[in-house]
């Protein structure tokens, strides 16, 4: 049974989390601290990764690698024959998941630090600011939360074009779950972890949503 270690509001591994999820594919979990040990994606990729996703299956490991690159989606597309990554929509699809992962997940996951981290217990808590204020500037997580409502708008506001396109298909691109869909639903998830936003009054959007929350077909 293949594992998949993860940090739980990490937006890329609620993609992946859903991937398997939706199309009942046997996997574990192993959560992760994000503040410090990685040790275990490390000795499973035999010191070549670090990041989360990581995706252990059998004597394999598997993280991404490259910027848009998705390879442990790939991986997981590949070995369970999903087909969501079409020949035909890779253009498309690359176009839409630097959109997705670049402007809508760099505003998603502020909101979402803003919720999450000041909860988190002490050490972790300290250690995860640490980490963020090297990143992003001393009072990051503080500016956040003080910006937390315009930033839930400008939320919405990206989220508006993707709205747009859903109008007239059940799916981004297709009549069915692409990549694209599961990566959008991971960078929607991470917004919504906390339970303290809602998702914006997109009409579409939000169909999208409750199909996508919904079990797949079996493989």
């Amino acid at each position: 049974m293949i594992m998949l270690v993860q940090f739980p509001w990490s937006p890329f591994c609620i993609t992946l989390r859903r991937m398997l999820e939706r199309n009942k594919i046997p996997h574990r979990i192993r959560n992760i601290s994000p503040d410090r040990d990685r040790s275990v994606v490390i000795r499973a990729t035999k010191g070549h990764g670090y990041s989360v996703p990581c995706l252990v299956d059998s004597k394999t490991a598997v993280v991404d690698r490259t910027p848009f690159g998705q390879e442990v989606a790939r991986y997981v597309d590949h070995k369970y024959r999903l087909g969501l990554f079409p020949r035909g929509k890779e253009g498309i699809q690359l176009i839409l998941a630097q959109y997705i992962e670049d402007q809508l997940e760099d505003v998603g996951f502020r909101v979402n630090d803003s919720c999450v981290v000041p909860t988190l217990p002490l050490v972790e808590r300290v250690m995860l600011i640490r980490y963020k204020e090297r990143k992003f500037g001393k009072g990051c997580i503080a500016q956040w939360t003080r910006d937390r409502g315009k930033l839930c708008r400008q939320f919405g506001e990206l989220l508006q074009p993707l709205d747009n396109m859903l109008a007239t298909s059940p799916f981004l691109i297709a009549d069915r779950p692409l990549f694209v869909d599961y990566d959008l639903y991971g960078i929607v998830e991470n917004y919504l972890y906390s339970g303290k936003t809602k998702l914006p009054a997109l009409k579409y959007l939000r169909r999208w949503h409750r199909a996508l929350a919904r079990p797949g077909s079996q493989l």
